[in-house]
């Protein structure tokens, strides 16, 4: 039993692993290096869990155990401790003589599961994979009465885009469907339906050029199919971590079928833009706007406009409203011109867009 407690008294006192960062103040901060990049060194401690040092901040670092560190030739794999008066580090590695680098020189400093992802991370950005780096949503709308009222509503929206290297791709879908059984007539009220597909083709930093291609169904315009297929140059106006604005401009080919057996072909031009903002943590907007001038019949048009809002209620999961607007100049006789929906409801977002 005496044996017993000397070896647990000794394993006790053998120090836990850790690392040490000392700021340039004389503070002195312990725990598990995980990883750091030009700006921040992330740092697990015991008493605070992950804590964020700015690198400017730092006078030195030691670690225990091996931290995979990026020098600007090279990444080696060592113990990392302090060079006395300098603000610079020791690397260590086994059977190979030690590398001296200044703290600012250094890339990254990374535990062995940061280094997995970031060389996962990096083989995703050089070599991609069709289903890699797509995000969007799911979203669903449900309403309903009964008793003196008898309705109910639905509708459904699936936007999804992927951004990779100079190519971006985005697809939609939207239904929307709506009954009623109070008076006379009973039943479809609502029945439209629109999808589509664009890709964008980095030129510049600034410049794009892309190819759309929508198709559009509307019950109550009697409209059976517009099909739309074009594409023209684009201009990214602002692009940041909160946010983008993109504008462009080109022309399309429209053909509508109604359900009258009317067809009308027509060549349009196409004036769009795009803006997505996160208003703070919680808070994202977005807004699109395409207007279609008629080239072959001057003097008509279309427009779409489509804007929404989303608060996150927990995780995945998201509450949104949403607004939408379709403007024909020249509907079949007896139709209204426009076209408004407003939907309210949850979705479900996902983003693939970093590896966790």
């Amino acid at each position: 039993m005496l044996m017993i407690q000397v070896v647990l008294c000794l394993l006790l006192a053998v120090p836990a692993f850790a690392g040490q960062v000392i700021l340039k103040n004389g503070d002195k901060l312990t725990g598990e290096i995980i990883s750091s990049d030009a700006t921040t060194l992330t740092l697990k401690t015991e008493y605070a869990g992950e804590v964020k040092i700015k690198r400017n901040a730092i006078a030195s670092i030691a670690s225990d155990e091996p931290l995979n560190v990026q020098l600007a030739d090279r990444t080696v794999v060592g113990v990392v401790a302090p060079v006395e008066e300098e603000e610079a580090v020791v690397i260590r590695a086994p059977g190979a003589e030690e590398i001296t680098a200044p703290i600012a020189e250094v890339a990254a400093f990374r535990n062995d599961i940061s280094q997995l992802r970031f060389e996962r991370e990096r083989e995703r950005q050089l070599r991609p994979k069709l289903n890699d780096f797509w995000q969007g949503f799911v979203s669903f709308s449900i309403a309903g009465a009964s008793g003196n009222a008898d309705t109910a509503t639905h509708s459904t929206a699936v936007s999804a885009s992927r951004a990779a290297g100079k190519n971006k791709m985005a697809l939609y879908f939207n239904q929307v469907y709506a009954t009623q059984s109070t008076t006379e007539p009973f039943g479809t009220t609502a029945n439209r339906l629109s999808g589509g597909y664009r890709l964008d083709r980095d030129v510049s930093r600034r410049m794009f050029v892309f190819a759309t291609t929508d198709f559009d169904f509307d019950q109550f315009l009697d409209l059976d199919l517009r099909s739309v297929l074009g594409g023209g140059l684009g201009w990214k106006v602002w692009k940041a971590d909160r946010g983008f604005l993109d504008i462009g401009a080109g022309g399309v080919w429209n053909r509508e079928k109604f359900g009258s057996g009317l067809i009308r072909k027509a060549g349009e031009a196409l004036i769009n833009e795009e803006l997505g903002l996160k208003v703070n943590s919680r808070l994202k907007l977005t807004q699109r706007m395409s207007l279609y001038p008629n080239i072959s019949d001057t003097g008509q048009y279309r427009l779409n406009l489509d804007m929404g809002a989303s608060m996150p209620v927990f995780g995945w999961l998201e509450w949104n409203i949403g607004f939408s607007s379709r403007f024909l100049s020249n509907p079949p006789p007896g139709l209204q011109k426009n076209d408004l929906l407003y939907t309210t409801g949850i979705r479900l977002s996902f983003d693939q867009t970093k590896i966790r």
